[in-house]
């Protein structure tokens, strides 16, 4: 049922046999379709297996980049923001050099803003703004604390705001706020290091060649998500459960799982 959390994928060596639920239920299935992170799926819900190893020794799976989130409610709007906007930095080299190479938040930041009431009103009361911030750090690192990091990193970021946004005044005029980091990231949607695009895109194979959405070595698993064929981002994550589905229902109408009729 939704929401319930799975503990274990439970199989034969050779097929996919069911699930356990972190509570120890345990249910029968011929096949199972995860949307959990592929590497995350194998290194945590087929923990030991020869599965596992096999997978994991194909090749190295490196995350992509992470991400701050700030929700900010605000008293105000800025009438020069449009739905959806980006505050660049002064020197992306150095940007991403921090991000991808010291694996450290860069201290100038691009920023993704979002002023959804500038083309949809009732999202926030008259004379106000919800506005969403996006700004790319490094994925989870074991030296992260980024209970400790965000209050800095956020002034970081309103600073950018403010003064190469033309945002004046925004820290006054925020009503409400929350916040998401790379680990909450990590911890709620399941993904690699709180990794946003799934597996990094760089490299000999991981730019065409995602971990596949039919397993390899167990039948009756299929991958989903941004981190499995064809990769990241809305489309190419919805045409990765098509082909999911697609391969389920193929193996079905063949009889190559276990209770589909030959």
């Amino acid at each position: 049922k939704p929401s319930t959390d799975i503990a274990r994928i439970e199989h034969d060596l050779k097929r996919v046999t069911g699930l356990t639920t972190s509570e120890g239920e345990k249910y029968e299935f011929d096949c199972v379709v995860s949307n959990c992170d592929s590497v995350r799926t194998h290194r945590e819900l087929l923990e030991g297996s020869n599965v596992a190893s096999k997978f994991e020794g194909r090749r190295k799976y490196e995350p992509a980049c992470s991400g701050v989130v700030l929700y900010l409610g605000l008293k105000k709007r800025y009438e020069h923001l449009l739905h959806h906007n980006f505050v660049f930095s002064k020197d992306p080299h150095r940007e991403f050099d921090y991000i991808y190479n010291r694996g450290r938040p860069a201290p100038d930041p691009t920023a993704y803003v979002c002023a959804p009431s500038s083309s949809e009103p009732g999202v926030a009361p008259p004379g106000g703004e919800a506005l969403y911030v996006l700004v790319h750090t490094p994925y989870l690192r074991p030296d992260h604390n980024w209970s400790e990091m965000l209050p800095k990193y956020r002034e970081v970021i309103l600073d950018k705001l403010e003064y190469t946004g033309k945002m004046k005044g925004l820290r006054d005029n925020i009503a409400t706020e929350s916040h998401l980091t790379p680990e909450g990231i990590h911890k709620r949607y399941r993904v690699l290091n709180g990794a946003i695009y799934g597996l990094a895109s760089h490299g000999k194979y991981l730019g065409a060649f995602k971990p596949a959405n039919r397993s390899k070595d167990l039948k009756g698993l299929y991958l989903a998500g941004g981190a499995a064929h064809p990769g990241p981002g809305m489309p190419m994550v919805m045409m990765s459960g098509w082909i999911a589905g697609d391969s389920v229902d193929q193996d079905s109408q063949a009889g190559k799982l276990a209770g589909s009729k030959r």
